[in-house]
């Protein structure tokens, strides 16, 4: 019974109880002075029930260690990992399944949708039972367990129940394995999150929906609806199960819905699949809903039973999810280490602080804050390209680079399970500071070298991810904090960054101090280029003054003056007009014209 809740087992000649593992030897001590004066009372005519003193003992232990222990609880936060590419396909997490299609062809399988209608319904369902079998078996949880990780975030398809209409190629069968990793998950004590990764139409457009394209899933009431029944029957399956019943403890609603699909057609789905997990589940499983990509705009809902917007807004046991990542974004993949480090300390962590509040001044809602998604990828965006580029010019795990990922990785964590009067230290003046209750790393695991810091067990096994202890926070096992791994962090971006697609015109920072030497032949060339610059403008003036010049003196010739000379004095030479007629002959003349 302790165990399953991460709790440690004291057992005492007169009674036993759970205690938080960092609680264990403040309770023993609790425990023997009151056993002691235990042992006192039943030496005198008084003698109490041995049960009720019992009772007494752990009620005055768990209180007091309340009391004391309440500035040093012990991070009991979610340390998950995703276990991306299992249930719902995502090519270039395990490339193999479509090795026998050129990447670069554009009428390649490219999804789960094109994959199964690519091989038809049969070969498609052959070849995924071969994966779902292979791809997480019981040493994948025996490792992420022995790793310190306390969650595992499952997404699954909506076609996990065999809702699958005619006109879609999907093909249904994963419910046996999804059951069998359950019960590893319980031998192991590691937490579900299931999460719903795929509507039908496609809310977000991405390979991860199952259909890559447009996102059409809230162009049609019968798309939501028929989600709503799929979230039901995964509910029920989950409940009539023993081993998914007790270790489900989350479900995720709609992973990544994009910002173009509807937010009041988001909003209404989210109510009613609340309710639905609620009815079937009960309150016990968490509820979470993912951000749209743009947390503020989730700060009114769910505030509270208390609210004014009305019953819709008694939700409870419910988070909002945020994926983070770098390596998508070409002003982040430039940045050297010490950057990096430095976004996520402190500005990744004020994006997770920007929900969810409410009110002057504000309160945190019903809505708790965590980070689905995250990675130790920081300067390479995954694609085709990257995969056969890495062929050619495989990419080394320097000294320089591992420390990073070290420091990279920590600060995640770090920052993503702070608590409030952690994340007060980093965020600006006068903040109001949310409480962070956690991760999940994407993924477990990669099938390609290429996507080495997207491969959690990998980190762990060559070291620049730690194992982590249960019940201790990143910053009482490494010893450090975020700031200080910040300033530990190098400024330069030698052996470190090397951004793919390459970058226009970025060259990186040196890490390596330039000799005197060079020094000097840089000072050179920057004054040659200065020199050349100055000559070909000096060049150009005197261009534009000539031609200036010369366009000025065309245009008073064709106008019937003279050219200017030094006789003249800048006259002009026209003529003189007498008490004669003008001579009207020469009639190019001007003052001829005018007469």
């Amino acid at each position: 019974y302790c165990e399953h809740r991460n709790l440690c087992a004291i057992r005492h000649d007169k009674f036993q109880l759970c205690a938080l593992p960092a609680a264990v030897a403040h309770l023993n001590q609790i425990a023997a002075r009151l056993e002691d004066e235990y042992a006192k009372l039943e030496r005198h005519t008084m003698r109490p029930t041995r049960q009720a003193l019992a009772a007494a003992i752990a009620c005055a232990a768990c209180a007091t260690a309340q009391i004391d222990l309440a500035d040093s609880a012990p991070s009991l936060k979610i340390r998950g990992v995703n276990l991306g590419g299992w249930l719902v396909l995502e090519k270039w997490i395990k490339p193999s399944l479509f090795k026998e299609w050129n990447a670069f062809d554009k009428k390649a399988p490219k999804d789960q949708w094109t994959y199964c209608e690519k091989l038809g319904k049969t070969e498609c369902k052959k070849r995924l039972e071969k994966h779902w079998d292979a791809w997480v078996d019981e040493s994948t949880i025996a490792d992420l367990a022995d790793a310190g990780i306390t969650h595992v975030r499952i997404p699954i398809g909506h076609w996990i129940t065999c809702n699958i209409d005619e006109e879609e190629p999907y093909v249904c069968g994963e419910w046996p394995y999804l059951q069998r990793v359950a019960g590893w998950c319980r031998d192991k004590d590691v937490a579900i999150w299931l999460d719903l990764h795929t509507a039908p139409g496609s809310q977000n457009g991405f390979d991860n929906s199952g259909r890559t394209g447009a996102a059409t899933w809230d162009s049609s009431t019968g798309n939501v609806n028929r989600t709503l029944d799929v979230v039901r029957d995964v509910a029920e399956r989950v409940r009539d199960d023993a081993d998914l019943s007790a270790v489900v403890t989350g479900f995720g609603l709609l992973n990544e819905p994009d910002a173009s699909i509807k937010y009041w057609r988001m909003l209404h789905y989210y109510e009613d699949a609340y309710a639905i997990i609620r009815d079937v589940l009960g309150k016990d499983v968490s509820v979470y809903v993912g951000d749209m990509f743009n947390p503020q705009s989730f700060n009114w809902f769910w505030t509270g039973p208390d609210a004014p917007q009305g019953p819709s807004n008694s939700a409870e046991n419910v988070f909002l999810d945020s994926h983070i990542y770098a390596c998508f974004v070409d002003d982040l993949k430039a940045m050297t280490p010490r950057q990096h480090v430095t976004q996520v300390c402190k500005f990744e962590r004020d994006h997770v602080n920007q929900c969810c509040w409410d009110g002057m001044p504000p309160h945190a809602t019903e809505l708790k804050r965590f980070v689905g998604e995250w990675t130790a990828a920081y300067d390479q965006t995954p694609s085709p390209e990257l995969e056969a580029y890495f062929e050619k010019h495989p990419r080394d795990l320097t000294p320089e680079r591992f420390r990073f990922l070290q420091q990279f990785v920590l600060a995640q964590m770090m920052t993503y399970e702070a608590t409030p009067e952690e994340n007060l230290k980093y965020l600006p003046k006068k903040s109001i500071a949310g409480d962070f209750h956690g991760w999940f790393f994407w993924n477990f695991q990669m099938e390609l070298d290429a996507y080495r810091e997207w491969d959690y067990l990998r980190g762990v096994r060559e070291g620049w991810i730690p194992k982590l202890e249960r019940g201790v926070t990143v910053e009482a096992q490494t010893g450090t904090t975020c700031a200080e791994l910040a300033a530990e962090a190098s400024d330069c971006t030698t052996y470190v960054v090397d951004p793919f697609p390459k970058i226009p015109r970025w060259k990186g920072i040196p890490c390596v101090p330039p000799t005197k030497a060079e020094v000097v032949a840089s000072f050179l060339l920057r004054a040659l280029a200065v020199i050349g610059a100055l000559a070909l403008f000096a060049g150009g003036a005197y261009v534009v003054v000539v031609g200036a010049k010369k366009a000025t003196s065309d245009c008073k010739r064709a106008m019937g003056y003279a050219p200017l000379n030094v006789e003249l004095g800048r006259r002009k030479d026209f003529t003189r007009i007498d008490d004669a007629p003008p001579n009207l002959v020469d009639i190019d003349n001007p003052i001829n014209i005018a007469a």
